[in-house]
Parts: structure tokens; C-alpha cells; sequence
């Protein structure tokens, strides 16, 4: 027996209500509980009725046949057009004799408006309660009931799936394909495929398996995968697999060091942490002003602890998401931790964590429930995934995302200091693109010139004055083409220099910032930069 239906039946037999509400987009989720409720001895004595939001057809489970008794008025319509039965007749049915009233399916404002007397006229009624009368209503989002509803009614939220009920539809479907064929075709059905397709529906589980057979003949673990990363996709998510590591990465010797010994080499060694007593890492935040190659240093990080990367961007999960249900959400997250091990990247962070003093009072609820789910995934204990964000505003971010136990800790990521501005210029003139330079090209220079630029500004830099080269169609890029292009690119130092100065005044109040860290990180800077460090920080 499935368990949410055995909580069903517990919350049925302690009269904790007569009105239930279950939140699944599973339509097999749907079939189950019919099925459930036509074999339970719970339910035997009663009557079994469907009534379908969609067609406003009420009929009896049981026979099929349409439950003409219940509507005793004629349609104004014509015979074969069906009346929507008033709660009143409904009512007055659940407290004549016992009836499960089973109601699918409600995805908008329109049908809560049409149940929602009838959840609370029917919630606390003592002739139902009298009777075991029950009314059961399924719904894509049980957040679409006002509050006062929901609190009268108790709601039931599915899990996607369970192993065993995975293992179960797979044999079934494996078994009806081998009849379909009059032979038996021995798929397989292992530990691996059954991990494979958790996260998913059990709707999602038998599309991805009938894909996989019509195309291998087979079930296959990479199938249910990809259909996986398919509706990640669809929910506004991007699964990559980095191709580049740390050698990418210009400059930031302080930052990459850090990072390998704190973060890679504790996931490429969990047992080295267990054997001391630690968990594996949670995550990182790293805040830093835009443009400082955040994104960048995330896929590099992704690379050299040798992980498939998820990548989330707020606008678009948010676009993507609105309008669906929490339990998509939660099914998402579900799919994400499927995945694991895997590395879970969150530009602008701030985005999808905002403190509740950042939300508007005209939020239509979708941010905070949305704040909500997201900390309680992250503060999951038997999360896998490993959550690396990116923020320019780590004020924005709500406080109880920095507390340890959801991420691990804030990381600064400065503007390049020279050394590591030169490294990105040979990056960005031998690496990513290849650029003829002239001998007289001093990228040391060029790097001692441009003190707080960034590395997408370095990017532009390169590409400004190659551009101008072309332009006179010269052999080669010369020095004079990059003091040209720098002068293009305009940079305001002075307004740098306060944001850096903000930033480490910042990292200072935050509690989850490793000191001795941050203080490294400086003196490094300042070894670097020297005085021009010393003058903006003190």
C-alpha cells in the first residue's frame, strides 16, 4: 500500500477532518487512489463517487455510470449536457449515507472558488463525521486554497515516487511489453536503473521507460538521466559537464589554494574528513563585485573536483517556475539531489534569497515560499549536492542562508590583483582566442596600468585592440593598439576603490567568513598591489 495513502486512511480514522487535499501532478498519482479506495475494507460499506472539475461529470467509481441521483435538477441546456452538482446536493448526499467523494482535478482559481465552501462547509460536519463521509479533492497546488481552507482540510503531499513502487511499474511495464510481443524480452530492472529514475513521477518513470525500450530495446540508466536533465531544463535549469579547470583560471592563487585544499581536495577524499570527524562541504558563496570571473571560477571548481554541474539562474527558474506548484519545486530539488554527487551553481544569488526586508509587500507569496523551499533543501542533512552562488550583494541575501549548515562559508573574490591581471591577459590573448602580438607588447604593463579593472574589462580590452588592428589590417596587435583601446574603456577608480573598501567592511560583520582567510587574502593583495591596497583598505 502506498504511503500517503496509509496517512490518508490514519488521518481518516482519528476524524482529523472530513476534507482532505492532495497535492500531486502525477495523474497515476490520481489512478493509485482510486484503485486504493475501491479495494480498501476501510471504504467497503460506502459509496464511491468521481466528480471531474474538467468535464462536470459525476459518476459512480465503481460501475462507471453516471450518479444521475445525486442532481435532481434538469439541465437548462439540453439531456446530454451535464449540471454542475451544487455544494448544497453534495452535502446533503455526504450526510444522507457514507461516501468517498473523490474531486480531480483542480489547477486554477476558478475551481478553488468552486470547492472552497464545500472543504469547509464539510470539514468539521458532525453528520460526516458520523457517517465516515470523506471528500477528497486532488489539485496541482494546494496553495491555491485560501489559508483558512487549507487549515480546516489536511493536506497530503505524494512523494514523486518511492524504490519500490519504481521497481514495481518497471516489472509492469516490462511484463506488458514482453505480452504486447509474445515473447519474453528480460529488460533490465537493477539497483541502478531503479536510482537512476528516482526524482521522477511515476508518470515521468514509465514515459522515460517507454522511450528507453523504443530506442534501445532496453531500459537504460543514461535514458532516465537525460529525461531528467530534460525537465531540469524545462524548469529554467542548465546541466553541463566543465571542460576546463583551474588552469583556466588567471591569477587568484590566494582564492584557488584556498578552494583546493577547503573544498576539492575534502570532496575527492571524503573518508580524509570522516576520518577526523567532519562532514563533506555543503557549499560556498562567493561575493564579489561583477564582472570578477565568479561564473568562471564555479566551472573550474566544478572540473577539478570532477562533477556534471547544474546551473541556476534566477530569472529564468523564476519565469519558469511561476505558475507551478511548490511540490514541482520540490520535485526539481529531487531530481537535482538524483543527480548527485553534483555541483549546484547559483548566479546572483541575492536573486533567489532575498531578505525579507528586500521583498516588496506586493509579492504575490512565489518569492517567499520559494525562499522557504529553497533553505529547507539547503539545510537538508542528506543533501549530496555540493551548492556553489555567486552574489555582487551579499547584503541582499537573507541571513539564515550564511549560516553554516546550508553553506559552509562567504568567499571574497577581489578584483584581479596585477599579477593575476596579467595572467589574464596572456589567458585572453594565447588561450581563449589567439592573438598575434608584437614584440613590443608588455602585457606586465598593460596589467600595472589597469589597477581595479576587471577580468571581463581585461576580455574587452583584448578584443577592443585587436579590433583596431584589423581595422589597418596590421600584421600583428602592437602596444600602441592596446593604449589606444584602453583609453576607450572607461573605468572609474575612485568609485572601485569605495566599493572594495564597502566590500571588506562587509566581510567583516558577516559570521560565516573564514578570518584568518580573509586576512590572507589581503595581505596577498597588498603584497601584490602594495600602497594602492593599503590606501583603500587601511
Amino acid at each position: 500500500m502506498s504511503g500517503f495513502f496509509e496517512e490518508f486512511l490514519v488521518k481518516r480514522a482519528a476524524n482529523a477532518t472530513n476534507a482532505f487535499i492532495v497535492e500531486t501532478h502525477d495523474p497515476k498519482r490520481v489512478a493509485q487512489f482510486k484503485q486504493l479506495i475501491l479495494q480498501s475494507a476501510h471504504f467497503s460499506a460506502h459509496r464511491k463517487l468521481l466528480y471531474d472539475l474538467q468535464s462536470s461529470d459525476l459518476v459512480d467509481l465503481e460501475t462507471g455510470a453516471p450518479a444521475q441521483d445525486v442532481v435532481s435538477l434538469p439541465s437548462l441546456l439540453g439531456p446530454n449536457v451535464p449540471v454542475v452538482p451544487s455544494t448544497s446536493q453534495l452535502l446533503t448526499l455526504l450526510r444522507s449515507k457514507s461516501v468517498v467523494l473523490i474531486i480531480h482535478y483542480a489547477f486554477s482559481a476558478h475551481h478553488v472558488e468552486q470547492l472552497s465552501d464545500l472543504l469547509v462547509s464539510a470539514s468539521h460536519d458532525d453528520e460526516l463525521y458520523r457517517r465516515k463521509s470523506t471528500v477528497v479533492v486532488f489539485t496541482s497546488d494546494a496553495e491555491l486554497f485560501p489559508a483558512v481552507v487549507r487549515r480546516l482540510a489536511y493536506t497530503i503531499t505524494p512523494p514523486p515516487s518511492l524504490p519500490e513502487e519504481r521497481e514495481s511499474l518497471l516489472r509492469s511495464i516490462a511484463s506488458e511489453l514482453s505480452q504486447a510481443l509474445g515473447r519474453d524480452l528480460s529488460l533490465t530492472i537493477n539497483a541502478d536503473i531503479i536510482s537512476a529514475s528516482s526524482g521522477l513521477t511515476l508518470h515521468d518513470v514509465e514515459t522515460a521507460a517507454l522511450e528507453s525500450f523504443a530506442t534501445h530495446r532496453d531500459f537504460k540508466v543514461e535514458v532516465f538521466t537525460q529525461y531528467k536533465i530534460k525537465l531540469l531544463r524545462e524548469a529554467g535549469l542548465e546541466f553541463v559537464t566543465p571542460t576546463r579547470g583551474f588552469e583556466s583560471v588567471g591569477g587568484y592563487d590566494y582564492l584557488k589554494e584556498y578552494v583546493a585544499r577547503r573544498v576539492v581536495g575534502v570532496l575527492r577524499n571524503p573518508e580524509l574528513a570522516a576520518r577526523y570527524g567532519l562532514g563533506i562541504p555543503k557549499g560556498i558563496l562567493l561575493y564579489g563585485p561583477p564582472g570578477t570571473g565568479k561564473t568562471w571560477f564555479a566551472k573550474a571548481l566544478a572540473k577539478e573536483v570532477g562533477l556534471p554541474m547544474v546551473i541556476i539562474d534566477p530569472s529564468t527558474f523564476l519565469r519558469g517556475i511561476v505558475g507551478e506548484t511548490e511540490a514541482r519545486v520540490r520535485q526539481v530539488t529531487r531530481i537535482i539531489e538524483s543527480l548527485a554527487p553534483v555541483l549546484v551553481f547559483i548566479d546572483e544569488f541575492d536573486q533567489l534569497t532575498l531578505s525579507r526586508q528586500a521583498v516588496m509587500s506586493t509579492d504575490s507569496g512565489v518569492t517567499r515560499r520559494m525562499t522557504n523551499m529553497l533553505l529547507a533543501w539547503l539545510g537538508d542533512e542528506s543533501r549530496k549536492s555540493f551548492v556553489v552562488g555567486a552574489t555582487n550583494f551579499v547584503s541582499d541575501v537573507d541571513p539564515a542562508f550564511l549560516r553554516p549548515g546550508r553553506l559552509d562559508e562567504v568567499i571574497p573574490v577581489f578584483y584581479p590583483d596585477a599579477r593575476a591581471r596579467e595572467e589574464i591577459l596572456r589567458v585572453h590573448t594565447s588561450v581563449v582566442r589567439k592573438v598575434p602580438l608584437a614584440d613590443d607588447v608588455d602585457l606586465r604593463a598593460i596589467a600595472e596600468k589597469t589597477w581595479l579593472w576587471t577580468g571581463a574589462e581585461l576580455e574587452k580590452l583584448v578584443v577592443e585592440a585587436a579590433t583596431l588592428a584589423m581595422l589597418e589590417n596590421a600584421e600583428t596587435v602592437a602596444q600602441r593598439h592596446f593604449d589606444e583601446a584602453m583609453s576607450a574603456i572607461e573605468v572609474n577608480v575612485a568609485e572601485r576603490e569605495s566599493r572594495f573598501k564597502q566590500m571588506v567592511n562587509e566581510l567583516v560583520k558577516i559570521e560565516n567568513v573564514n578570518r584568518s582567510f580573509l586576512k590572507s587574502a589581503l595581505s596577498f593583495f597588498e603584497r601584490v598591489e602594495g600602497a594602492r591596497v593599503r590606501g583603500v583598505v587601511g
